[in-house]
């Protein structure tokens, strides 16, 4: 090696040492930076023609980072904020609907409405027992009313805190696309600008606790950041704009606005079909499916329990016309919402369920198959709006053409249905079941609780305008005038005589809605399946409901816990990749101080080597 090309060598070993030196100093200070990557300089070392050392490059500095390690990290943030905000929601939701050991939740006040019915059975002529009832009934409802209403508080909220979080997603972005900028300024003028990565690894990671991203750089540099289906976030250095226009009022069982994503090209997408993670996905599956689900449940309770005390089955009288037999049924009183029942069995031998719901709305019919929360019927929809009997009737034959019954009107506007021997077509069954619109003289039932979203409406599940169950916990309401006149409660029959004052027909009848009568509850608010839905007592389906929603939030705390401790896990293994080992970092600043003597030494010696050739010319 010449003279020239050892003084080349020690003078790029020391500026690379320098650089190496100025680095490791620097990864040395910033060890307890939050976020602050362990730095290395890279070089690239050129050779003349000859083998000697021409040039060496050390401009390049390179993060100690795994990208991998970093991905999944990422990932994991998503999943455990999506976790945690469910968690939240859930105990939440536990709290506010409570349970047995809570007075004034509604198991317990479910369970006292039923010791009230049972006293009130015992003694119906005392005063205190109606009014003890009533005043139970009174607290019963207002605790659906003002259950319902946290729920919907929550919903609120949730959808507030969805527009903050596009808000902070929107800054996010916006940082990410002006240190991109920057970084792109940096290689233009020859600098590095290593630690404008670190800057930006941050604000990805916040955006990831947010949003199931993806994020990958191009060859240029940019970032990209995809959603969980590969729609455009950020790319080529323009970021996406989100758009939420918060929701004005969130209607009983309805969705919010949905978030929208206008790309950098200008073309939009809705990001909630793009994305399943994040606690942004968790905000919006809460508001429109977890917390509308508990109301809904809510609605259910609350048009069972109504249903329960003010409906009454109307049965049939067994009818023969000749060689045929079957029933005959009186359908005057049927109110929107109420059903009239047939079952038959056909000429092949298999027994046929049918429900006839009424409506007054005839854009409504034809009815879906789920309209009842029986899953063994087959549902037509009835048109009661002309008032007219015969004109049900008439319907009602129409769509068992082809049955095989005779169905006609008797001739007294009640309606007939009858089998036929020669098809060995057999009526097995026919009812109706029926709300009462007056205290007497319609059975035993009575309309404890009323709809008080127009004044006090009688509740018949009608399913007009949205339907009446919607929203029904919200407006539930005793009814004042048994507050008023508390002998309703007793009283159910003036003609041709008014029953005696200890007569405990109906508070037996109301007690055994309450706590003996089994009902089908609609499988579509998360309790039971359509195939299998819950069939119980009303008192029954509340302890239904506060379990349902306490093994929700147990379920949703247990995720929430585990994917805390995975995250965290993968936290220590992220931080562990690239933090500053400062025993490594000093070890290595001695060898680096080392080389640079050595350096050194070898251009003294040099030096010295040139001062004695030149002398000796």
């Amino acid at each position: 090696m010449s003279l020239t090309s050892a003084l080349n060598t020690a003078l790029f070993g020391l500026t690379h040492n320098q650089r190496q030196i100025d680095v490791t100093a620097a990864n040395i200070a910033n060890a307890n930076t939050a976020g602050y990557t362990a730095k290395r300089v890279e070089a690239n070392v050129y050779f003349d023609k000859h083998g000697n050392v021409s040039g060496l490059l050390t401009s390049n500095i390179r993060r100690d980072i795994d990208r991998a390690i970093q991905g999944n990290y990422w990932d994991s943030l998503a999943q455990t904020a999506f976790a945690n905000t469910r968690h939240a929601y859930t105990s939440e939701i536990d709290r506010t609907i409570g349970s047995l050991g809570d007075s004034s939740s509604l198991p317990s006040l479910m369970s006292k409405l039923n010791t009230n019915l049972a006293s009130l059975v015992s003694a119906p002529d005392s005063y205190a027992a109606r009014q003890e009832f009533l005043g139970t009934a009174d607290l019963l409802a207002r605790r659906l009313n003002s259950t319902y209403e946290d729920l919907q508080n929550m919903r609120t909220r949730a959808d507030s805190a969805i527009g903050n979080q596009v808000g902070e997603v929107n800054q996010l972005l916006a940082r990410i696309q002006e240190i991109d900028k920057e970084i792109q300024s940096a290689k233009l003028t020859g600098m590095p600008g290593v630690d404008l990565y670190d800057q930006r690894d941050r604000y990805l990671e916040q955006i990831s606790s947010y949003l199931d991203v993806s994020v990958s750089f191009d060859n240029n540099g940019f970032t990209r950041i995809n959603t969980y289906s590969g729609q455009i976030l950020y790319s080529d250095g323009q970021a996406a704009k989100l758009e939420f226009r918060p929701t004005g009022t969130l209607k009983p069982g309805q969705d919010g606005n949905t978030i929208t994503v206008v790309t950098p090209g200008g073309t939009p997408y809705d990001l909630v079909s793009a994305s399943r993670s994040g606690s942004m996905m968790a905000l919006v599956n809460l508001r429109d499916e977890t917390l509308t689900e508990a109301q809904a449940q809510l609605d259910e309770l609350a048009s069972q329990l109504s249903l329960a005390f003010s409906n009454v089955n109307v049965a049939s009288t067994e009818t023969t016309v000749g060689p045929e037999t079957g029933f005959t049924l009186d359908i005057a009183g049927l109110q929107a919402g109420n059903t009239v029942s047939l079952s038959y069995v056909d000429s092949g031998g298999t027994t046929r369920n049918v429900s006839f719901v009424a409506v007054k709305d005839p854009a409504l019919l034809p009815l879906a198959a789920s309209t009842t929360a029986r899953p063994d019927d087959i549902v037509f929809g009835i048109d009661i709006s002309s008032g007219t009997p015969a004109n049900y009737i008439a319907q009602i034959a129409t769509a068992l053409i082809g049955s095989n019954l005779a169905v006609a009107d008797d001739g007294t506007g009640k309606l007939r249905v009858l089998g036929d021997s020669g098809t060995n077509t057999v009526a097995k069954s026919l009812s109706a079941n029926v709300t009462t619109t007056a205290s007497s003289n319609q059975g035993l039932g009575l309309a404890v609780f009323v709809d008080g979203r127009n004044g006090q409406e009688l509740y018949t599940g009608a399913l007009e305008n949205g339907g009446q169950r919607t929203g029904f916990a919200r407006s539930i309401s005793l009814d004042l005038t048994l507050k008023s006149d508390s002998s309703k409660l007793v009283n159910y029959q003036t003609t041709p005589t008014t029953n005696s004052p200890k007569d405990s027909s109906r508070p037996q009848y109301l007690l055994d809605a309450l706590s003996k009568t089994n009902f089908s509850f609609d499988a579509s608010m998360g309790i039971g399946t359509e195939g299998d839905p819950f069939k119980g007592t009303v008192m029954g389906f509340v302890n239904q409901l506060v379990s349902y929603q306490g093994e929700q939030a147990e379920t949703a705390k247990q995720t929430s816990s585990a994917r805390t401790t995975l995250t965290q896990n993968l936290a220590i293994r992220y931080e562990e990749d690239y933090k500053v080992d400062m025993d490594a970092e000093l070890g290595f600043l001695i060898q680096l101080q080392n080389a640079y003597s050595a350096n050194a030494r070898v251009m003294q010696a040099t030096r010295e080597m040139f001062d004695v050739l030149l002398n000796s010319v």
